[in-house]
């Protein structure tokens, strides 16, 4: 028993492969074409694309009694992300770069670069802000750096507010240690200036008895508070450089390298071929092929 199915779909791939061969031109035409189209894409996309990266530290910020604040959104990476996708961060951006408004869109991204660890065990959150674009190089740099600046500015408004507050009582501490030490001294000179005078001894210990305790007083006080100023200072300086996030490294605008040429040329060949082998055959619906092969099948009984 003839197996019918199987001899009419020899027939018909039969017939399918005649068609391409008898149309082996179209093939070679879209081949051609995928290539040529292949190098002038990449040109064109390769032409003055230019990168810009700058590298960001996002902060590390702590409560007030010390300890880790947990999970932090200034710390997050997609939080940078997506304030670096935002037109209010974009456009002054732009406007620094020296660009349109809307230049930045669709040409800005944030990556996290950062594996180490850092203080109680956790994640150093670095990343990337990348501006990559039909711009100049110092136009890249430019958005990248602007945009870098204003991510860290808004990850830092409770770092700047903490800083602030730990400022402003180190401010306080020594105003008020120099305002002990100027009593202090105007204490001594009148102690000397009763040194100097002719007293009875009953009269110098009743106006220097008061003055000594006074000094005394505004030393001790003076030595104790300037114990606590080193603890407001390295406060302020860990506040600064570890819980505050800060650009590392500024932006350099640099020509993008070109992509992989062989591997967009095997990718325009493969996509030439396999839509010329669809051309091919779609042409002899409209404009039927006469084929040696078919003339027989068709003049067998």
């Amino acid at each position: 028993m003839v197996d019918s199915n199987g001899t009419e779909s020899e027939i018909d791939l039969r017939s399918y492969l005649n068609r391409i061969l008898a149309r082996w031109w179209i093939v070679a035409i879209f081949v051609v074409l995928a290539i040529i189209g292949s190098f002038t894409i990449q040109r064109a996309q390769n032409k003055n694309l230019t990168r810009g990266v700058a590298t960001v530290y996002l902060g590390q910020p702590v409560t007030p009694n010390g300890s880790l604040v947990p999970n932090p959104l200034s710390s997050n990476p997609l939080y940078a992300n997506a304030l670096a996708r935002q037109a209010a961060y974009q456009e002054p951006a732009s406007k620094a770069a020296g660009l349109a408004a809307d230049a930045l869109t669709g040409h800005v991204s944030v990556e996290l670069i950062s594996t180490a660890v850092g203080v109680k065990g956790t994640a150093v959150p670095l990343a990337q802000v990348i501006v990559q674009g039909p711009f100049t190089a110092a136009q890249s740099a430019a958005a990248a750096n602007a945009l870098a600046q204003a991510i860290v500015a808004k990850s830092n408004t409770y770092t700047d507010a903490k800083r602030a507050a730990v400022v402003a009582a180190r401010d306080r501490l020594s105003a008020r240690i120099d305002e002990l030490a100027a009593a202090g001294a105007e204490t001594q000179s009148r102690l000397d200036a009763l040194a100097a005078a002719t007293l009875s001894p009953a009269e110098r210990s009743s106006l220097t008895t008061p003055l000594l305790a006074m000094l005394q007083y505004d030393s001790n006080t003076e030595a104790l508070l300037s114990e606590q100023l080193p603890d407001l200072e390295a406060q302020v300086e860990y506040i600064a450089t570890v819980e505050s996030g800060s650009v590392i490294t500024p932006a350099r605008g640099a020509k993008v390298a070109p992509t992989s040429k062989q591997f967009s040329l095997f990718i325009a060949v493969v996509l030439g071929f396999l839509v010329g082998i669809l051309a091919a055959i779609l042409s002899t619906v409209f404009w039927p092929v006469r084929n040696d092969f078919e003339a027989e099948t068709t003049a067998t009984p």
